[in-house]
């Protein structure tokens, strides 16, 4: 009985040697969380995103809810429209994944200018307001611009473009033409504020879309 006995102490030690090589580590998956400063603010509103996950993490992904995105541990995104916007955050790890969203934690507002402020935000997607005083279709020019101007005199003031080719899309949104259907309203203008000319800090945005003008119809009050 005494070799039968060293050999099942034997598979024992074996055994055991086995189990303790074995063991396996398990990882715990990361936990998503994270901060973004500011969180509200008028357009373009340039915004701060701060990855305050725990655990091991190897990959980050952020989507800001407006159609962008970001594999960065630490990113920054800058919000152009108007807005309330929800955002994620998916983290991954050797343990696993894991995902932090937001409703609706971006709330960008249209940060609404008057036109007399345009020529502080050029370079900048802003939304400009106020009455067209003065059109003007130059059909004699070879690229016929519509001029919707916001001053008299015209020179050296703000103004927005309307060039000929994209002039059909605006009679037919706004018949009979531009020129007619805005004259004399209030209106807000969304776009980049440009200089023209180059240096002259003479502020204007072109209009390539119907969406980037809206008559604003004043309340009467009863």
């Amino acid at each position: 009985m005494r070799p039968f006995f060293l050999l099942v102490l034997s598979l024992s030690v074996f055994m055991a040697s086995c189990t303790s090589e074995s063991t396996l580590v398990l990882i715990s998956p990361p936990t998503a969380e994270f901060a973004a400063v500011p969180e509200e603010g008028p357009a373009p509103l340039a915004t701060t995103f701060t990855d305050l996950s725990k655990g091991d993490i190897s990959r980050w992904h952020w989507d800001f809810g407006d159609g962008q995105f970001s594999d960065e541990s630490e990113t920054s995104h800058t919000y152009i429209t108007a807005g309330d916007y929800t955002v994620s955050l998916a983290v991954m790890g050797p343990g696993g994944s894991d995902v932090e969203t937001k409703i609706e934690y971006i709330k960008v507002s249209n940060g609404v200018i008057s036109w007399e402020e345009a020529g502080n935000y050029i370079g900048q997607h802003k939304v400009v307001e106020g009455i067209v005083v003065g059109t003007h279709y130059a059909a004699d020019i070879k690229s016929q611009p519509t001029f919707l101007d916001f001053h008299k005199p015209y020179q050296g003031y703000f103004k927005c473009i309307i060039w000929g080719r994209d002039r059909q899309k605006f009679i037919e949104e706004f018949p009979p033409d531009p020129e007619t259907h805005f004259l004399n309203e209030r209106v807000q203008v969304n776009g980049l504020i440009e200089e023209y000319p180059k240096g002259s800090g003479i502020p204007e945005i072109v209009l390539r879309d119907p969406s980037q003008i809206t008559v604003i119809v004043e309340q009467l009050t009863p």
